[in-house]
């Protein structure tokens, strides 16, 4: 190569990452997969990094202390506009400088998070509307699992004393039925995996998704 064009090549632009989101009820089974897929996807060569929300932050730190149901009443609007704000915040500080170096981030949440939960005390309109400058991924990964086998598998794994205020069957029902209307709308890149499968049958199954987009 020329030293012309070794010059090029060095002051190309850099390709913009990959941002994979990954959806489901309490107990789907979405951070064990974000763990998998980090370690299927580093396999593969790319540089990758897993993230959650609520976020790390401080506002999101608030948001899950919330979730945690210890400052006892709390107002859905409020949880609501915390999420959006956290989701601004993380987005901002952790995910696009990620995605600017070329990277792929697997986050544990986003945007149908929001709207799957926050909607079931709030306007879902107005759900949409606070979070509506939150960038939507490349590709969604809704683990599809059942309120009830969802909820099974919080309350084995999590004592009452510890649960959040949305581990419950009756809630689980109504956010699942609010998943389901979300990927009835047909919107870009979101993908339904079965989630009631074997932990290493989703995990291929997300690998396969993530074979659909190059990586």
């Amino acid at each position: 190569m020329s030293r012309e064009g070794a010059w090029l090549v060095a002051c190309a632009p850099m390709a913009r990452g990959t941002f994979i989101a990954l959806e489901g009820l309490d107990g789907s089974g979405t951070s064990t997969q974000a763990e998998m897929l980090f370690e299927a996807l580093t396999g593969r060569g790319h540089t990758v990094v897993t993230t959650h929300e609520p976020s790390r932050g401080s506002i999101g730190q608030r948001a899950r202390a919330m979730l945690g149901g210890g400052d006892g009443q709390v107002d859905p609007h409020l949880l609501a506009l915390l999420f959006a704000a956290d989701r601004l915040d993380h987005i901002a500080r952790e995910v696009e400088p990620a995605l600017a170096r070329g990277e792929i981030v697997v986050c544990d949440r986003y945007v149908m998070s929001s709207w799957a939960y926050q909607s079931l005390d709030c306007d879902a309109q107005w759900v949409e509307t606070i979070n509506a400058r939150a960038p939507w991924p490349d590709a969604t990964f809704l683990l599809r699992v059942g309120a009830e086998e969802a909820t099974r598998r919080v309350h084995a794994r999590t004592p009452e004393s510890q649960r959040e205020i949305f581990e419950t069957e009756a809630i689980q029902r109504r956010v699942e039925a609010s998943y389901e209307a979300a990927l009835a709308r047909g919107l870009p890149g979101v993908v339904a995996i079965d989630g009631t499968r074997s932990i290493a049958d989703v995990s291929e199954a997300l690998l396969q998704a993530c074979d659909a987009l190059g990586l």
